[in-house]
């Protein structure tokens, strides 16, 4: 990948694992993972990418893809964080975009349908983070901006024969139709899940607690907030169906004027 980079001063660290050391490719590549298709996948990937940086003498990212790739063995692992790397101003943005992206596919289950183009996608990226931290070789960033590009692409090909509907729920506070962290996340995960969807159902719920009339106004303005955040995330407005059931259609059944959490949500169903 690089011509030649400046050896640094070697720091030798405890073992990663019993049969890899800090620089031990082969090792991180044959340790035993018994987890996912993914995590198998992954192991492989980042063996790789160590494999290429040691033949190159970039030691300290020789040892960090070791260390992903071992890492892969006991758990899944996110692709880098922006903040991990020293990026240029000017290519932050695209890489948080970028970040996103992935991160939402993977939400959307994208490691478990594509585990191969999946891994290969969080690969590319971490390798275009080490590259454009470097900044001075363009057709290395160019090639692993590609290759996570090409592996993004290929989590979106596999689509079922006859899609089912899928029920995402979205839940909020008392008397709230703000969307929390937690709530923006599944409503990313069913943007992803709802990008070629025919139909895209909106409907808003509240508990018990207050007046009925309030209630279904409530329920309102909670459904047009995901619907909003929805289209602000590729969901085109015309496949979007949004209405409110007040508190007519209890998850939970209670009885009248009782707070329960599990009530106040709204069902996004995807068609």
């Amino acid at each position: 990948m690089k011509i030649l980079k400046t050896l640094t001063a070697l720091t030798v660290l405890p073992l990663l694992a019993a049969c890899a050391s800090n620089w031990d490719v082969e090792g991180a590549k044959m340790a035993a993972n018994d987890g996912s298709a993914f995590q198998k996948e992954i192991q492989g990937e980042y063996a790789r990418l160590a494999g290429l940086e040691r033949e190159e003498g970039d030691w300290r990212d020789a040892r960090r893809f070791v260390a992903k790739a071992i890492a892969s063995t006991e758990g899944v692992i996110d692709p880098q964080g922006i903040n991990a790397r020293n990026i240029p101003d000017d290519k932050v943005a695209e890489m948080s975009a970028a970040r996103e992206k992935l991160m939402a596919a993977f939400a959307a289950g994208g490691r478990e349908a594509t585990p191969q183009a999946a891994a290969r996608a969080q690969a590319g990226f971490d390798c275009w983070m080490q590259e454009q931290e470097e900044n001075f070789q363009p057709e290395d960033i160019a090639a692993c901006k590609k290759y996570f590009e090409a592996g993004y692409a290929d989590m979106g090909e596999k689509k079922p024969m006859a899609k089912m509907a899928e029920t995402v729920i979205i839940y909020f506070g008392f008397n709230s139709d703000m969307l929390d962290d937690d709530a923006k996340a599944m409503v990313m995960k069913a943007s992803m899940m709802g990008k070629d969807a025919n139909v895209v159902m909106v409907n808003g719920h509240t508990d018990t607690k207050g007046n009925g009339a309030y209630n279904e106004a409530l329920a309102l303005s909670r459904a047009q907030a995901v619907s909003d955040m929805l289209k602000g995330h590729g969901i085109a407005a015309k496949s979007l169906r949004v209405g409110a059931s007040g508190e007519s259609m209890n998850a939970v059944t209670t009885g009248d004027d009782v707070e329960e959490s599990r009530n106040r949500r709204v069902e996004i169903v995807i068609k």
